[in-house]
C-alpha cells in the first residue's frame, strides 16, 4: 500500500512549516560565508574576524573573572559560551541567546545620546558584562517542572515563562552598572526614568514584559522599568533580597514579581511602587523651588522621536513626528523626505542625509548629498556615523571601521574625501562650523570623557575646548557662540551658550526634565524639550532671557591645549597563529511522530529537529511507517549569502523534492526599498511539478501613528501552476485608520480592492504583573471586485490581541469566512 499523494503534499507542507519557523531566526548572529577565527578559553569560545583580534584581547581575561563573579551571583553554571565578534553593522548594539549560549557583540561604541553610560574606551568589556547577564539569568532554571529536561535548548527556552524582559534587562543593567557605572549613572537615561515616574502613566512595567506593544518609549519599557525596579529593590533591601526574589520567580511557575516581592520582604508591592513615586516627587519639589519648570511654549504637535533641528538661516528644519502625519524631514511645516531621520542642511538649502542598506548580512550606513533643486544627488561615503555641512561646499563626517572612528572632510565639487583625524577609540556626537575662522567644532567622547574640540582647517590643529565630567551634546555655532545641551547643573540637560571670545558660559533654559538640540534663528532659540511622551519643539526669545553666568565649568583656551587623538593601529595576529572557525555547534531535538490520514491509516515513527547555535543551519529528519513500508522526510535550511532550503519527502517509489533560494535586501534608490526575492522548484521523482519566482518590494517605508506604511508596494510572481501575478498597492492613513487600495492581475483577470485596518482599542490591561495581558481589539475588512469573473467578494474580521507568558503575542481572529 502506498501513501496517498495528498498525504505526500501534507507531509511536505508540514515539514516546510516546521523548519521555516525555525529559519525565521537565521542570519541573526551573522550571515555566512565569513572568514572567522576562534580561540577557546576555559569557559568561552571566541569567534572573530582577524582584524578584531584586539577586541577579543580586551575581553579575554576579564571574561573569565566575570564568569566567576556571575556564577556566584546567580548560583548557576551555564557551561561553555560562544562569543561572536564581527564588524558587519554600522550601529551600536549586541545581544545574547541564552537558549544556545550565544553572545553576539557589535564592535561600534555608542554615541552619548544613546544613553548607554558613555563607555567608549572600554566598550568591549562594558557590553560584554551586559550580555553575559542574559546568559547566566537565562540558564538559571529552578522550576522542577522543567529543570529535569536534559536538553539545554528546550529547558532554557521554556524558562522564559519565569523571566519577563524587564527583569532580564534590569538585571543586566544592574550588573553592567556594578562594573562600569553604566546606565545607573547616565543622566540622559535617568532623565527618561524621571519623566516616566513623574507622569500619570506610572507604573506600567507590564508593557516591558517581552511581547510587542505599540506604546512609544524612548529606551524600551523593559530597559526603563527593569532599571527602576531592580535598582529600587537593591537600594532599599539589598542585593541578597534581590537575588531571593529572582530565585522565587524562577522556582514557581505561578508566581509573579509582586508575589515574590511580598514573599521575600513581607512588604506590599503597590506601596513599594508608591514609595518610588514619592521619592521623585520630593526631588521635583526641590528642583521647582530652585526655579526649574516643566512647562514650555508649544509650537506644534511634535512628540516621540522628534530630533535633529537644523536651519539654513531662513527656515527651521527637523526630523518631526506628529500625530496623523508622516515621520520625516520637515522644512517649517512642509514635508521634504519621508522616513529619513539623520540629515543636515546648508545655507543653499542642499541636504545631506544618512540611510541604512542591508545586503548579504551587512547593514551599511550610506551618506548622500542632494542639492536643493533635486536634480543632483551623489553618494558621499559608506559606514558614516556623524556628519555636518562645512559651509556650502564641504561635509565633515565620522567613519567607522573595526570598531574605531575617524573624521573625514569631503569636497562636494571635486567628490574627494580627506582623512583629517586618524582612526581611534573615540566617538563623535555632533559637528558644527565657524565659517569666518574656518574651525570645525565637534563634541566627542574620548577616553570615556565627553568634551568640545576644535579642528582648525587653516593649520590642521586639534584643540580641546572643555575638560570636565559633563557631556556637551548637539553643538550649534552662531556669532562666535557655541550653543549646546549639557548636564552641568543638577544632572539635568539644559541649553547653554559658550561665548568663545570671553570664555563665559551662560545657562539659557531651566527645564526640570531636559532640553536639547538648540538652533538660533532671528534671535529666537528653538530647541526640544522632553517629557514622557517624547521630544517637543519649543522656543525662547533670546531678548527676554536673563543669563546666569556659571562659574563651575573649566574652560581651556584654544591655543594652550593642543592635543592629538591616539591613533589606534590594528595589529592583527598572523593567520598561522590562529585557528580557523569551521563549524557551528549543533543541537538536536528528538520527538515522536504520529499521524492519521483521511483513509484512517496510522503512521508512527520518530524524528529530530536540528539547528546550529548561531541559527545559520537548521532542519529536520523524521522516519515513520504504516507497518507496510517506511517513509522519510528530510529538510535543511542554511545561510550562504542567501537563505537556501532543501526538503525531501521519501516513499518507496516516490520522492517529492522542494528547493528554494531567498534573500532580503534594503536598498536606497532615491527612496528606501525593502525587497524580498525567492525562487522555488518542486520535483515529483525526477519530473518538475512546479517552479516559480516571486518578489515583493515596499518602496519608501515610513510610519504614521502606530502604522507602518509606504509609498507603494509591488508584488510580482510567476509559478508554473498558477501563472503570472502582479499586485500594486498604496496604503494611507486617515482618521487613524490604515486603508490600502490595490489593483492586481492573475491569469487574464484584473481585480481591484482595498484592505482596511483599524485599531479600535488599546487598553493594555495586565494580569499577573503582565504575565498575561489584554492588549486590545483590531478590526478590518478586505473588499475586492474581479472584472474577469464580474464578482464582488469581501472579508470582515475582528481580532482580539492578547499576550501570554510575558513574551508571546497571541492574536485571536474571527472573520466572516468562518460563517460562510
Amino acid at each position: 500500500m502506498s501513501r496517498p499523494k495528498f498525504f505526500d503534499k501534507l507531509c511536505l507542507t508540514t515539514t516546510l512549516v516546521i523548519f521555516f519557523t525555525i529559519a525565521i531566526f537565521s542570519s541573526q548572529v551573522y550571515t555566512p560565508p565569513k572568514d572567522l577565527y576562534q580561540i577557546e578559553s576555559p569557559h568561552y569560545k571566541f569567534v572573530f574576524e582577524k582584524d578584531l583580534y584586539y577586541f577579543y584581547e580586551e575581553i579575554n581575561d576579564y571574561a573569565e573573572q566575570l564568569y566567576t563573579s556571575y556564577r556566584f551571583f546567580f548560583g548557576t553554571k551555564p557551561g561553555k559560551i560562544t562569543v561572536y565578534i564581527l564588524d558587519d553593522v554600522d550601529f551600536t548594539n549586541s545581544f545574547a541567546l541564552p537558549s544556545t549560549n550565544i553572545i553576539r557583540l557589535y564592535v561600534n561604541p555608542p554615541k552619548d545620546f544613546l544613553a548607554l553610560g558613555g563607555n567608549v574606551e572600554d566598550w568591549s568589556r562594558f557590553v560584554f558584562s551586559h550580555e553575559l547577564t542574559h546568559i547566566f539569568y537565562g540558564n538559571d532554571v529552578r522550576d522542577p517542572l522543567i529543570s529535569w529536561i536534559p536538553s539545554q535548548l528546550i529547558k532554557n527556552t521554556l524558562n522564559i515563562i519565569h523571566q519577563p524582559s524587564y527583569l532580564q534587562e534590569g538585571l543586566s543593567i544592574y550588573m553592567e552598572s556594578k562594573q562600569f557605572g553604566g546606565r545607573f549613572e547616565d543622566d540622559l537615561f535617568n532623565m527618561y526614568l524621571k519623566a516616566e515616574i513623574l507622569s500619570n502613566e506610572f507604573p506600567r512595567y507590564y508593557l516591558g514584559t517581552g511581547s510587542n506593544v505599540e506604546e512609544w518609549s524612548p529606551a524600551g519599557f523593559n530597559y526603563m522599568y527593569g532599571t527602576i525596579l531592580v535598582r529600587a529593590i537593591a537600594d532599599n533591601y539589598g542585593e541578597t533580597t534581590l537575588r531571593e526574589i529572582i530565585n522565587i520567580l524562577d522556582r514557581k511557575i505561578l508566581s509573579n514579581i509582586s508575589e515574590a516581592f511580598h514573599y521575600v520582604t513581607n512588604d506590599d508591592w503597590d506601596s513599594f511602587l508608591n514609595d518610588i513615586k514619592q521619592e521623585y516627587l520630593v526631588q521635583y519639589d526641590l528642583l521647582s523651588d530652585k526655579g526649574y519648570r516643566i512647562s514650555w511654549f508649544k509650537i506644534n504637535e511634535t512628540y516621540r522621536d522628534t530630533s535633529n533641528l537644523r536651519t539654513d538661516g531662513k527656515s527651521i528644519y527637523g526630523y518631526l513626528e506628529m500625530p496623523d502625519k508622516p515621520n520625516g524631514i520637515y522644512k517649517n511645516d512642509k514635508l521634504l523626505k519621508k522616513g529619513i531621520r539623520e540629515f543636515d542642511v546648508n545655507g543653499k538649502g542642499d541636504l545631506v542625509y544618512l540611510t541604512t542598506t542591508y545586503n548579504y548580512g551587512y547593514y551599511t550606513n550610506k551618506l548622500y548629498y542632494e542639492c536643493n533643486s533635486g536634480n543632483c544627488k551623489k553618494l558621499v561615503d559608506e559606514r558614516v556615523s556623524t556628519f555636518s555641512f562645512i559651509g556650502n561646499d564641504q561635509i565633515a563626517y565620522s567613519k567607522l571601521q573595526n570598531g574605531l572612528c575617524a573624521m573625514y572632510l569631503y569636497n562636494i565639487k571635486t567628490g574627494e574625501s580627506d582623512k583629517i583625524i586618524n582612526y581611534g577609540k573615540y566617538v563623535i556626537n555632533s559637528i558644527t562650523y565657524d565659517k569666518s575662522q574656518q574651525i570645525i567644532y565637534f563634541s566627542a567622547n574620548y577616553k570615556n570623557q565627553t568634551d568640545i574640540y576644535a579642528y582648525n582647517l587653516n593649520n590642521n590643529n586639534l584643540t580641546q575646548i572643555t575638560n570636565d565630567n559633563a557631556k556637551e551634546l548637539q553643538l550649534y555655532f552662531l556669532d562666535n557662540c557655541l550653543y549646546y545641551s549639557a548636564n552641568y547643573v543638577d544632572e539635568i540637560y539644559n541649553i547653554f551658550c559658550f561665548n568663545l571670545e570671553n570664555q563665559e558660559v551662560n545657562q539659557l533654559t531651566y527645564y526640570l526634565i531636559g532640553a536639547f538640540n538648540p538652533i538660533v534663528l532671528n534671535n529666537v532659540l528653538y530647541h526640544l524639550v522632553y517629557d514622557y511622551e517624547g521630544y517637543h519643539l519649543t522656543y525662547l526669545d533670546l531678548n527676554n532671557i536673563q543669563d546666569e553666568k556659571l562659574n563651575s565649568i573649566v574652560i581651556n583656551s584654544v591655543p594652550k591645549n593642543l592635543i592629538e587623538f591616539e591613533n589606534n593601529v590594528i595589529a592583527s595576529q598572523s593567520e598561522k597563529d590562529l585557528k580557523k572557525f569551521t563549524s557551528e555547534k549543533f543541537y538536536f531535538l528528538p520527538y515522536p511522530y504520529l499521524s492519521v490520514d483521511i483513509e484512517e491509516n496510522i503512521y508512527y515513527g520518530a524524528g529530530t529537529i536540528f539547528l546550529s547555535d548561531a541559527l545559520n543551519y537548521s532542519g529536520m529528519i523524521q522516519v515513520y511507517t504504516d507497518n507496510n513500508q517506511f517513509y522519510a522526510d528530510l529538510g535543511l535550511t542554511f545561510d550562504y549569502f542567501t537563505t537556501n532550503t532543501v526538503v525531501l519527502s521519501l516513499a518507496k517509489d516516490y520522492i517529492t523534492s522542494y528547493f528554494s533560494i531567498a534573500n532580503t535586501h534594503l536598498w536606497h534608490i532615491n527612496k528606501d526599498i525593502n525587497s524580498l526575492v525567492e525562487a522555488n522548484l518542486e520535483l515529483s521523482n525526477s519530473s518538475i511539478s512546479s517552479y516559480g519566482v516571486k518578489t515583493y518590494s515596499l518602496v519608501g517605508p515610513y510610519s504614521i501613528n502606530s502604522y507602518n506604511v509606504y509609498d507603494f508596494g509591488l508584488n510580482l510572481s510567476y509559478y508554473s501552476d498558477t501563472g503570472f501575478i502582479a499586485v500594486i498597492d498604496k496604503p494611507f492613513v486617515v482618521f487613524n485608520t490604515k486603508i490600502t487600495p490595490y489593483v492586481g492581475y492573475q491569469t487574464d483577470d484584473i481585480y481591484v480592492g482595498s484592505n482596511i485596518d483599524k485599531i479600535l482599542w488599546r487598553p493594555y490591561i495586565p494580569f499577573e504583573d503582565g504575565k498575561y495581558r489584554f492588549d486590545g481589539i483590531v478590526a478590518g475588512a478586505d473588499f475586492q471586485y474581479n472584472f474577469g469573473e464580474e464578482a464582488f467578494s469581501y472579508l470582515l474580521y475582528i481580532q482580539f490581541d492578547i499576550s501570554a507568558f510575558y513574551w508571546l503575542n497571541l492574536p485571536i481572529r474571527v472573520d466572516s469566512d468562518m460563517f460562510k
